[in-house]
């Protein structure tokens, strides 16, 4: 059977991720999911091997030939394991798209497209470890977090969460410009939405108590919760051969959130020296 696009989806089975594998199997493309469970291929994303296997995997599947790279696996700020969030949402993430790298610029209008959070946004992050992410040093960055201070603190802060995702925002728009990214066609955008019902906040919205937690810290002037196809709609836009001239870019969906706490940073003029 011949497909219009071919496009891999980690996390494709669930919350956000399953939403762009359903619209894009819909619209009559292959999609090859990759996950831990019940998915085409079968990896951990949280350990370098497991990120092999699942290069491997999707290379086998594809081809060789790829389309679209959805990166929508990730872990809660919630969950208790702060280096396995920060091995899921970051590495888990660009050692992929990185080893993908080849078959996508053999592709058809390639595009990638990375999920990220409106938490990128929280001032609780911590910046060595986001240059140890930039850098690709996971030992690195995993041996902050694991050590950071706050994480023992009076409020046991979590930091990977914020950190994972800001880390993965300036990445995207590190490597957008490259040219082995840039002149091989190959688009990479972060979509950043603010709190959606998926499996990962059902825990909160259990009971009232996690429901107004989540309200209070992303207020959204449309007074609503996303859907994960709402969110879906940006990702599969990237990765459907649409949006060719957009690389770089992180976009928010959020209902507005986003220009609520920053209504003139994103278009303050360059200083001169970065305009040259």
């Amino acid at each position: 059977m011949n497909y219009p696009r071919t496009v891999a989806v980690t996390g494709g089975n669930s919350g956000i991720g399953a939403a762009c594998t359903k619209r894009l199997r819909d619209a009559g493309h292959r999609v090859i999911t990759v996950g831990i469970l019940d998915c085409d291929v079968v990896a951990d994303l949280s350990s370098p091997s497991g990120r092999h296997s699942a290069i491997d995997g999707v290379l086998e599947r594809s081809g060789g030939t790829l389309d679209g790279y959805i990166a929508s696996a990730g872990m809660s700020r919630n969950s208790g394991d702060e280096e396995k969030v920060m091995a899921v949402n970051f590495f888990g993430a660009f050692i992929p798209l990185i080893g993908l790298r080849d078959a996508l610029a053999k592709g058809n209008a390639p595009g990638a497209a990375l999920v990220s959070s409106w938490g990128m946004m929280r001032p609780n992050v911590i910046p060595d470890a986001i240059s140890a992410c930039l850098a690709l040093d996971e030992e690195k960055a995993l041996a902050l977090v694991r050590n950071d201070p706050h994480a023992a603190g009076p409020f046991h802060e979590r930091m990977a969460y914020a950190t994972s995702k800001a880390a993965m925002g300036r990445m995207a728009r590190h490597l957008a410009w490259q040219p082995e990214w840039a002149e091989a066609g190959i688009t990479i955008n972060v979509v950043a939405p603010a709190v959606t019902r998926t499996p990962m906040t059902d825990v909160d919205f259990a009971t009232p108590e996690g429901t107004a937690r989540l309200l209070k810290a992303a207020p959204s002037p449309m007074k609503r919760i996303a859907d994960p196809d709402e969110i879906a709609d940006m990702l599969c836009f990237f990765v459907e051969g649409r949006g060719r001239f957009i690389t770089g870019q992180i976009i928010f969906a959020d209902g507005g959130l986003d220009a609520r706490r920053r209504p003139d940073d994103p278009i303050q003029p360059l200083a001169a020296a970065r305009w040259a």
